[in-house]
């Protein structure tokens, strides 16, 4: 299903470039077949490079992925602003004829001329410009950790553990992208934060379940007084969730799998830390997996205590609103490539940040990998510092 997303999306994309290169520039027009079978064939590289991944590893493998995800994602970047000013153009072009109506067939042609010419000159400008970003997010981008610090007023949340620091990490995706350089660079900013508790909510591996082992190795390297804590997320359930949680159940790592944990008990009461299995167990039915479960977690634990959920996608915060004092999520990696907006706020309601709600609040990490296209723009990969405060 996922190659046909991806074919489906390049098809249409490298389609539309085509259609625009016959627009503008003459002399493609008498090779009108030629383009469009450099665009079909463009359109099956990435999809073809997603099968093969299944069977082929390795550096040169995945650099060759790289390359036909960033250019994926230039087409698809610089499609927006294209059309805008094509159309722009147009409308410009067409309310001068109305005030200047040409004399005759020459003016027409010089006039037609002049509009391809800045059309062509507005559509390598934006390649350029669009490169030139996934480029610096690729090169740069996706290794610009960053720590944001959120403070949060937990209701009933005990004095003794005023203060309280929770690092959050989030889709970390240990794969392809993610090898040991990234996950070195950001594990030295979770220790910088000394935290009590750490947590990962979700896509902990990319494709490949094997590969759970080196972030297992970091969680549990970061030193944090009440341990470290995991869930899964919908890669997980891509990779296997059963191998995945496995391997977690065999570590010191606890995995919270629709349950829950009563810490710091003798510390005022201490607090209740859950997790619920991904939205994509809904999806894919594997036994033992088949999503989340909150009624679950919470029938495990007094409900006298201050409840923590960890939860891979915010939109399950429609669900645990009211039932919980704060849900920890990722999922969208803060839209991860965003030009000067963000895209995923169209089709998402929680994209990153904190949200509060129904007596709840939500925080939604960055995300600490990648997916798709290795870039980040404007979305830094984020170690999230949580200091909870009693309110």
């Amino acid at each position: 299903m996922r190659v046909l997303v991806f074919l489906l999306v390049s098809a249409t994309a490298h389609f539309l470039v085509a259609r625009w290169v016959l627009a503008v520039f003459p002399q493609a027009r008498a090779r009108r077949r030629w383009v469009f079978a450099i665009a079909g064939g463009l359109s099956l590289v990435l999809a073809t490079l997603r099968v093969l991944g299944w069977r082929f590893q390795g550096p040169f493998f995945h650099d060759v992925l790289a390359i036909a995800m960033v250019e994926l994602a230039v087409v698809v970047v610089s499609l927006a602003p294209l059309g805008l000013f094509a159309l722009a153009s147009r409308v410009v072009a067409r309310a001068f004829d109305a005030v200047r109506p040409p004399a005759d067939a020459a003016v027409v042609e010089a006039r037609v001329g002049r509009r391809e010419a800045v059309e062509r000159l507005a559509g390598v400008t934006i390649a350029c410009a669009s490169s030139g970003a996934l480029g610096w997010g690729m090169v740069r981008g996706r290794h610009a950790f960053a720590i944001e610090e959120v403070p949060i007023v937990v209701p009933g949340w005990p004095r003794a553990l005023d203060g309280y620091v929770v690092a959050q990490v989030s889709d970390v995706h240990v794969g392809a992208f993610v090898g040991d350089r990234e996950l070195d660079e950001g594990f030295e900013l979770v220790r910088r934060v000394r935290p009590d508790l750490v947590v990962a909510t979700g896509d902990l591996v990319d494709h490949d379940a094997d590969r759970i082992g080196e972030l297992i190795a970091r969680l549990l390297g970061v030193g944090a007084r009440d341990g470290a804590y995991a869930i899964l997320g919908n890669h997980d359930h891509y990779a296997g969730a059963a191998a995945v949680a496995e391997s977690i159940r065999q570590s010191k790592v606890r995995l919270l799998l629709n349950s829950g944990v009563h810490l710091r008990r003798g510390d005022g009461g201490g607090f209740a830390l859950l997790g619920v299995d991904d939205l994509q167990g809904r999806k894919m039915r594997t036994p033992g997996h088949a999503g989340p479960d909150l009624a679950g977690a919470l029938a495990e634990l007094s409900p006298d205590v201050p409840r923590v959920l960890l939860a891979h996608q915010p939109r399950y915060f429609l669900e645990s609103q009211g039932r919980v004092a704060l849900q920890l999520s990722g999922h969208t990696h803060g839209g991860q490539i965003n030009p000067g907006f963000r895209p995923a706020a169209a089709l998402m309601e929680f994209v990153a940040g904190r949200y509060d709600r129904g007596g709840s609040t939500l925080y939604v990490n960055r995300g600490f990998g990648v997916t798709g296209p290795p870039a980040r723009v404007a979305a830094p990969p984020e170690i999230t510092k949580l200091v909870l405060i009693a309110g």
